[in-house]
């Protein structure tokens, strides 16, 4: 029995042929290109996962240091009436 022009066995041949073929050629894909792909991608997010520490630090930084400037500010703005006020006693 053939099919366009092919036996069975020329069939089942070209078939495994193809797919050995294709086997190889995704398994040279998935080393070539995917593995180094996935590494920097894991790179990548182990940065960013640094980065958003990072952030996370420098922001609880600038809130501790905008509480000392307002504190600090208090304190001038309660010497400048002391200073001011003691001046008045004329």
């Amino acid at each position: 029995m053939t099919f366009i022009g092919l036996t069975i066995q020329e069939w089942a041949a070209t078939l495994a042929v193809v797919g050995t073929l294709f086997g190889g050629i995704s398994f040279i894909f998935k080393t070539i290109i995917i593995k180094p792909l996935s590494d920097a991608i894991a790179n990548l997010q182990k940065s960013i996962d640094e980065f958003r520490e990072q952030m996370k630090e420098s922001d609880d930084d600038r809130k501790a240091i905008h509480m000392r400037i307002n504190n600090l500010d208090k304190r001038v703005v309660g010497l400048e009436v002391l200073l001011k006020g003691g001046g008045k006693h004329d």
